[in-house]
């Protein structure tokens, strides 16, 4: 009879916990989400000057298994820009997801890592603009998008070499986006 006495209180802490739990989430779910959202607005405009307060989010079909979320931003109908927002699995520790400024000429105006689990002091360097600065300003046309150990013109994080890879595969993926986007632009 002890035994089971036991496994009724058990059952009511457990039952209370999860209730206690679930009210938790129900509070803070909506101010979480809205820490997030203003994440991601502050992003927006630290990678692209050009940033209004409300651009237009569009779930852009980049291929048959991948949809890239671009924020345009057309004022008084003049293309200023976008900024995309790309995953890449090529991390050295997983999925790397960052977004990326595009100008209307689809030169990159900027760079910022919303999530990654890389290597601290090694591949969290990709988040510095020592790194990823030498990006600013280049195009499909002005630059390699490979490390220069691959022939390319991005000089390579030192001894984070599969980070600046996927970074590098990244920024180039993102431009060809924008550029299919912008129907060729």
């Amino acid at each position: 009879m002890k035994g089971f006495k036991d496994v009724i209180i058990l059952i009511l802490i457990s039952t209370i916990s999860g209730f206690c739990l679930s009210l938790v989430y129900a509070k803070t779910q909506a101010k979480i989400e809205a820490v997030k959202q203003e994440s991601v607005r502050t992003a927006l405009k630290n990678v692209a000057d050009f940033m209004t307060d409300d651009p237009k989010k569009v779930d852009f079909e980049f291929s048959e298994t991948e949809t890239i979320p671009i924020y345009d931003v057309t004022i008084n109908g003049e293309h200023l820009g976008a900024a995309l927002e790309i995953t890449t699995p090529e991390g050295f520790s997983g999925n790397i997801v960052f977004l990326m400024g595009v100008n209307q000429r689809g030169e990159i105006t900027g760079f910022q890592i919303l999530d990654a689990k890389e290597t601290p002091g090694l591949g969290t360097k990709a988040a510095d603009k020592a790194f990823w600065g030498q990006f600013v300003g280049r195009s499909l046309d002005t630059m390699t998008f490979k490390v220069k150990k691959d022939g390319g013109d991005v000089d390579a994080i030192t001894a984070s070499t599969i980070t600046s890879r996927a970074v590098t595969h990244a920024l180039e993926k993102g431009l060809k986006a924008y550029q299919a986007y912008r129907g060729g632009a």
